[in-house]
């Protein structure tokens, strides 16, 4: 496993809390690695969710289907965790589908061990309880901003949440996660 990864992935969860060396050390230990291939899923609608992820490399969305309509959710990009997190709290089946848009690799654990380490580690469920709440605010927000702001301001966020995503993902994702159309999207692209 490289080096540089778990490096960065030890930062970008000790922004949320401080990791004592055999905590992180037992974590570790629970990773193994994913590859996957261009639209290949990490869970699907109905499925069951065992494991964590963390996405290396790659371009993963969730989505919902309405009747055969797929609604782009959100978006992942390398170093976030784009884990069925309800599915997992809540031991109910996915509502939602995670796929990757790009050949990605990934990190998966198993949820449940982890779990099983908060007897031993507290900082692990201080991790767990922080990233719930940031993951709970990050919905919140969003949710507030799709229905209160223009299609226009809502681009305006995508692109600074997501400052490299358009040029790696079919329009259409984009128009489907602000929920407008492709033309619209192209209207507010060119600035009309």
């Amino acid at each position: 496993m490289d080096t540089t990864h778990l490096e960065q992935i030890r930062q970008n969860l000790e922004q949320l809390t401080k990791l004592t060396e055999k905590a992180w050390d037992d974590l570790v230990e629970l990773f193994r690695p994913v590859t996957l291939a261009r639209n290949d899923y990490i869970i699907q609608e109905g499925e069951h969710a065992h494991d964590c992820y963390v996405l290396l490399d790659g371009i993963a969305r969730v989505y919902y289907n309405n009747d055969g309509k797929e609604y782009n959710k959100t978006f992942f990009v390398p170093g976030m965790f784009p884990t069925p997190l309800t599915a997992l709290l809540s031991g109910a089946p996915s509502t939602t589908t995670i796929q990757v848009l790009t050949d990605s690799t990934l990190l998966a654990f198993s949820y449940q061990g982890f779990c099983d380490l908060f007897a031993t580690h507290r900082c692990l469920e201080s991790l767990m309880l922080a990233i719930v709440c940031r993951e709970w605010i990050k919905k919140e927000r969003h949710d507030i901003h799709m229905v209160t702001n223009s299609a226009s301001e809502n681009y305006r966020i995508f692109q600074q949440n997501f400052p490299t995503l358009e040029q790696h993902i079919p329009q259409y994702h984009i128009a489907s996660y602000l929920g407008i159309t492709p033309i619209q999207l192209s209207r507010i692209r060119a600035g009309k």
